[in-house]
């Protein structure tokens, strides 16, 4: 089955990014949520941990990239040293 440009593996990086998103930003709400109830302090801690929550998740999206495009470049690099390009 085809799969497009991208590999099984690369399949399982994209999904387990989202994932990891995903569950930073409902951690940081959640925490928001419960320090709100503790300290009575209405949404804004909620609204702070949901904006922690994005931050967080997209610097690991960022962070993924960026070794996602250093290993691509080694990879190219050793083709070329051996003649494959």
């Amino acid at each position: 089955m085809a799969l497009g440009p991208f590999s099984k593996q690369d399949h399982v990086e994209i999904t387990s990014l989202g994932i990891e998103f995903a569950v930073s930003v409902v951690l940081g709400t959640w925490a928001g949520y419960v320090l709100d109830g503790k300290l009575g302090s209405g949404p804004w801690l909620l609204v702070a941990g949901a904006f922690a929550g994005f931050a967080l998740g997209f610097y690991i999206i960022l962070r993924a990239a960026k070794n996602m495009s250093r290993a691509d470049a080694n990879l190219k690099k050793a083709d070329k040293k051996d003649g494959r390009s």
